[in-house]
């Protein structure tokens, strides 16, 4: 009886030691898996660094002096002396890189040298050459000062260089000026009957919420800031609505419209839905419209604002409200 409990025992040891060993390898692979991962993830966090700026930047900096008068030279001048030596954001992107620049709360920017405009804006876009490649570089501002750049395609490859042919610049926002008073929305109390695209998505998913126009006046003042190719479509419901709620999704307002920056250019939002945004391109005339997925993805869905909008609210709405 004992011999054979011994021989058992003496079988179940080598089995025993082959499960470790496949259960130390698993563990070795999943290991280095997620070191891989981390590593990938650390390579693509924006690195914080007190470095100045490249020679590409200085030459670009140089030439949005230039676009201001000599009061704002001295502010940008000033900015920038103060944020070169300290902490900055850079992140080389895909199709990109671009730049956030961070002050020292303990000796922090005069505002002295802060201009009007404090909200968050575009400043100046530069577009230039290189060779043969073109590039462009958006400045922003907030709280008063330059915020920071972003430079379209990847420019890593030229960073050193300071021989640019610039082929236009211009003023995207007067630092001077004031912030337009944003419009306080009215809610309609009875929601009228619409015709048109409003009355078809009705249809899906009835109203929950419209709110009074903006008037032609103030609707004027709004879509000439939107550098782009607004829908037909779109006009038409901002004339009747400034936004409009489904619940499921909604339809902004001309004064609530407002711009993402991605890997390959600016988009203005249009509509909301749980999962992204249908959006148009900045200075796309085309009348492209895009789906941008809150996961990072982009969708060319065409030019029929209609279409999409009735494809993409039978797609949000539950079943059992159709």
């Amino acid at each position: 009886m004992c011999n054979c409990v011994h021989i058992q025992l003496l079988w179940c040891i080598p089995k025993m030691s082959s499960i470790l060993i496949i259960l130390g390898v698993l563990i070795g692979i999943i290991g280095l898996i997620f070191l891989a991962l981390y590593i990938a993830a650390y390579r693509r966090r924006p690195k914080f660094n007190n470095k100045g700026f490249t020679e590409l930047e200085k030459r670009l900096l140089i030439e949005l002096y230039g676009l201001f008068d000599s009061e704002t030279q001295t502010k940008l001048k000033t900015q920038i002396e103060y944020f070169e030596p300290i902490t900055k954001w850079r992140q080389y992107w895909e199709k990109s890189m671009s730049i956030e620049l961070y002050g020292d709360n303990k000796n922090p920017l005069s505002d002295n040298f802060r201009y009007k405009r404090k909200d968050e804006s575009k400043l100046a876009t530069i577009r230039f050459k290189v060779a043969d490649d073109q590039y462009y570089i958006e400045y922003d501002n907030y709280d008063g000062r330059i915020w920071g750049w972003k430079i379209r395609p990847n420019p890593k490859s030229i960073m050193k260089i300071s021989a640019i042919k610039v082929t236009s610049k211009k003023i995207n926002t007067d630092p001077n000026s004031f912030a337009q008073t944003s419009f306080k929305k009215k809610k309609i109390k009875s929601i009228p009957k619409f015709e048109g695209l409003l009355n078809e998505l009705n249809n899906i998913k009835s109203i929950n919420q419209v709110f009074h126009p903006i008037g032609q006046k103030f609707l004027k003042n709004y879509t000439k800031r939107i550098d782009s190719k607004l829908p037909d479509e779109y006009l038409q419901i901002i004339e009747k609505s400034e936004g409009v709620d489904f619940g499921y999704f909604n339809i902004l307002g001309v004064s609530e419209i407002y711009m993402t920056g991605l890997d390959d250019g600016n988009y203005y939002h249009l509509a909301e839905f749980d999962d992204g945004v249908i959006a148009i391109k900045e200075e796309d005339n085309s009348g492209t419209i895009f789906y941008c997925h809150y996961s990072g993805l982009l969708d060319n869905l065409g030019t029929d604002f209609r279409a999409i909008m009735l494809d993409c609210a039978k797609s949000t709405t539950p079943q059992q409200n159709l």
